[in-house]
């Protein structure tokens, strides 16, 4: 039987059958535990975690049928095959209007009970896929332009790849990248062309769940574990299993929960919430982000331990805008999807209805230049959207400047040149001449950053490079002191800044500024002598010698 090791238990009171059954299922590759009766299963259940059930249906004090009811009522992911004898049929194919998964005539064929464990283990995995929503329209559009930038990172997967048929390892990898970029799809993508292949591909994004719920999430519970846990509950890791788990916004993960995370990783083992028993497990992370975790260690908000054992191959999205060459390539890749995606409501198409003869037929030269004019912060997401958008408002001319502008493209800042960057970024680090209020710093920030992102939490938090959760605090403080409606501050650069970060530079201008006086410099930033004194020991930045009133 192909495919990877399962954990199976089978109960059976014939002691030559039940031995018989568990040679053969463990010379298939997988691992088999015996038991005589129900109680004895259930207890074992209760402590190990298994792929399938193998009941026979009469069995000394409960009966196959009790375990089975008991199984759909704790541990209803679990499918269970019956065995039976002919004289009780009937009763099987009660059990399976109950939920039994299958059920198999005595006398036993042992080829025929293995190809009923491969059809249940297949249907209970496509049970899964449907569950956690296994889309195939992600890994549609996943598409490799023709750039540098793209071509030495498809090279990196490949090579990954390749190690991992030579040395039936997989390794962790981490990607990085900003908002967009496409690292949700990169990850399935993997998944699709590893030896894990045949497993699961369970995607958690970490900044949707709350805290109180990660670990229940991730690890699973027992029933009664905590208030609220009245059934058994199977965490991803376990859904995983034999396949590959990618979290999201792993920067999101609380501390708490990072140490245990880290102990999994380490020990490729897990135990429930609640639960006794330790258990190995067999799952290939992927983890993502697209803040600047190194920072976030400065800061204390991720363990450098964890960073490094997730970091073992990295790879890095590139954003649109570093790699506008490709703007055309995904343009005619993606206007080809969508149509698939609305067939039928665009007819007549051009003969060739692909590549430069289906973009024209859709976006005129103006249009062309507008697309690529603009610098898509949104990246790869933005430029789906946007395309999905013209085929869906297309009216049979070819989209010029004027419905672009339309549509939102031309109104929002074009993609400057890098000089132009980098004089915007450096104007943005320096301290005003006539000084600034250091209080007001951090809802002036909090401010334009809603404004830049047009009210979006998640998008501002990620320009001050924190958390949604630390962002959504700053909020409910500078409640009074916040406008999202105006701009009220420096154009905060694509790069982000963390507050604190910005206040650091502005004290140690403000001291250059100033000689290294003290007072001088504590009226460029509005605080009082002792404020500014505290401020410079918070930031461990010298006080120079000219110290005076």
């Amino acid at each position: 039987m192909n495919g990877r090791s399962r954990r199976l238990l089978l109960v059976e009171d014939e002691r030559l059958l039940g031995r018989s059954i568990q040679k053969y299922l463990n010379n298939l590759n997988h691992h088999c535990d015996w038991k005589s009766n129900s109680e004895e299963a259930i207890l074992l259940l209760k402590q190990e975690a298994f792929d399938l059930v193998i009941s026979d249906i009469r069995l000394p004090g409960s009966t196959g049928i009790e375990l089975m009811r008991w199984i759909m009522k704790n541990q209803d992911h679990l499918p269970v095959i019956l065995i039976t004898a002919h004289s009780s049929v009937k009763e099987a194919v009660e059990a399976i209007r109950e939920g039994a998964s299958d059920y198999i005539c005595k006398p036993l064929d042992l080829e025929t009970l293995e190809l009923s464990i491969k059809r249940v283990l297949e249907t209970q995995k496509l049970k899964r896929e449907v569950l956690f929503h296994r889309a195939k329209s992600d890994q549609e559009f996943f598409f490799w332009p023709d750039s540098d930038l793209h071509r030495e990172l498809q090279v990196m997967v490949q090579r990954l790849i390749e190690i991992e048929e030579k040395t039936n390892v997989t390794p962790t990898v981490f990607i990085t990248g900003e908002t967009g970029t496409g690292k949700g799809m990169l990850a399935r993508k993997i998944h699709e062309q590893s030896s894990r292949r045949e497993g699961l591909f369970i995607a958690l994004n970490c900044n949707a769940i709350p805290e109180s719920m990660f670990e229940s999430e991730l690890f699973g519970h027992e029933k009664g574990a905590f208030t609220g846990a009245l059934q058994q509950r199977t965490g991803m890791f376990e859904l995983a299993e034999g396949g590959t788990l990618f979290l999201d916004e792993i920067g999101h993960l609380p501390l708490p929960v990072q140490s245990k995370f880290l102990k999994v990783l380490e020990d490729k083992t897990l135990r429930r919430i609640g639960g006794t028993r330790e258990y190995s497990i067999d799952v290939r992370i992927i983890a993502a982000t697209n803040l600047d975790l190194n920072q976030a260690i400065e800061q204390g908000e991720f363990r450098e331990d964890l960073f490094h054992r997730l970091n073992v191959v990295n790879l890095k999205m590139p954003p649109l805008r570093e790699t506008p060459e490709v703007l055309t390539q995904l343009t005619d890749h993606l206007l080809e999807q969508s149509l698939k995606k609305y067939p039928g409501s665009h007819n007549p198409l051009p003969t060739q209805s692909s590549g430069e003869n289906l973009r024209r037929h859709f976006i005129s030269k103006s249009g062309m230049k507008n697309l690529q004019a603009y610098h898509w912060p949104g990246n790869f997401r933005e430029l789906k959207n946007e395309i999905e958008r013209m085929v869906i408002f297309f009216q049979g001319n070819p989209l010029d400047y004027q419905h672009l502008n339309y549509l939102d493209v031309s109104r929002r800042q074009t993609k400057p040149l890098q000089k132009e960057v980098e004089e915007s970024e450096d104007s943005f680090f320096e301290l005003p001449e006539e000084g600034i209020d250091l209080s007001e710093l951090e809802p002036l920030l909090v401010s334009q950053a809603l404004f830049q992102s047009e009210g979006k939490v998640y998008d501002a938090a990620n320009l001050l490079k924190m958390t949604v959760k630390q962002f959504e605090f700053l909020i409910s403080k500078y409640e009074s002191q916040i406008r999202k409606d105006k701009m009220i501050f420096r154009k905060i650069p694509e790069s982000g800044v963390h507050p604190n970060n910005l206040e650091n530079t502005f004290i140690k201008q403000a001291m250059e500024r100033s000689g290294n006086n003290v007072t001088s410099g504590a009226r460029l930033l509005n605080l009082s002598r002792d404020q500014m004194r505290y401020r410079l020991r918070k930031h461990e930045i010298s006080m120079g010698k000219n110290d005076q009133e």
